[in-house]
């Protein structure tokens, strides 16, 4: 039923829209976990449940994004506890829950804008694309110096070397061929720095309390910073296809289609 000026069926859809948006984080969430849908090369696991959060704050709004991201990592979360134990619902609501809240909710903002980001102001995001895109390797370099990971793992280096220049490639491409979408390019850099961010202080801010879950150390902020690269760097891939999804459900769907 549409009431007056449409807020109770716009209303309605955002929070339908929510907790689709959750539904589907957690289980996108749970199956990555599993190496269902992203391959494992060594240490290396990919994040692609980034992609739905970032579709719904841009079809939807930044709350919806956000809400749903906040709750699908805080469900998925809960499903790594109870089966392995490698995280905690505390240590979800300091580190996970709030990331992800801040870093779709940035993407949505930004990305729904009628902000004007050409010219120099694309300069930083396109600088942090840079550190995105070469963030993995420089954390799988650290963890082979501290020899956390075992011996012969050296081409996983050349994988990683390969996949920061495609990304970084793909990113400088999509910023000049789309610039439709600048501002989405624009609000999901700036969003995945916010979120990788408080990822990496979240959980050396909790190992400083209660330890590691598992092993029970204390991380230092070293890496905590190389944590923080992995996680831009490990995403950054899933928010650059974004663009195709959108055109196609802005075809279908005019009326969720920002206004610029």
């Amino acid at each position: 039923m549409v009431s007056r000026n449409g807020v109770q069926t716009s209303l309605a859809r955002r929070v339908v829209a929510t907790g689709l948006c959750a539904a589907l984080y957690t289980v996108v969430g749970i199956a990555t976990f599993l190496g269902v849908f992203t391959p494992v090369v060594g240490v290396v696991r990919f994040w692609p449940s980034v992609f739905v959060p970032a579709v719904f704050s841009m079809l939807f709004g930044p709350l919806t994004g956000g809400m749903g991201a906040a709750i699908g990592i805080f469900l998925s979360d809960l499903y790594v506890f109870y089966t392995t134990g490698q995280t905690n619902p505390l240590l979800s609501l300091i580190a996970g829950v709030p990331s992800n809240f801040l870093g779709f909710y940035i993407i949505g903002r930004i990305g729904r804008s009628r902000a004007n980001w050409n010219g120099l102001k694309t300069i930083i995001p396109l600088m942090f694309l840079a550190i995105a895109a070469f963030g993995p390797l420089l954390y799988f370099e650290y963890m082979v110096s501290m020899e956390m990971v075992e011996n012969g793992t050296g081409w996983v280096s050349i994988f990683l070397l390969i996949l920061g220049i495609i990304v970084l490639t793909l990113g400088l491409a999509a910023s000049r061929i789309r610039k439709d979408y600048l501002n989405y390019y624009v609000g999901g850099t700036l969003g995945l720095l916010t979120g990788a961010a408080w990822i990496g202080l979240g959980i050396w801010f909790y190992s400083q309390l209660f330890g590691l879950p598992l092993s029970g150390v204390r991380a230092d902020l070293a890496l905590a910073f190389y944590f923080f690269l992995w996680v831009f760097g490990t995403e950054i891939p899933f928010i650059l296809v974004v663009p195709p999804v959108l055109d196609l459900m802005y075809k279908a769907y005019p009326f969720l289609k920002p206004a610029r």
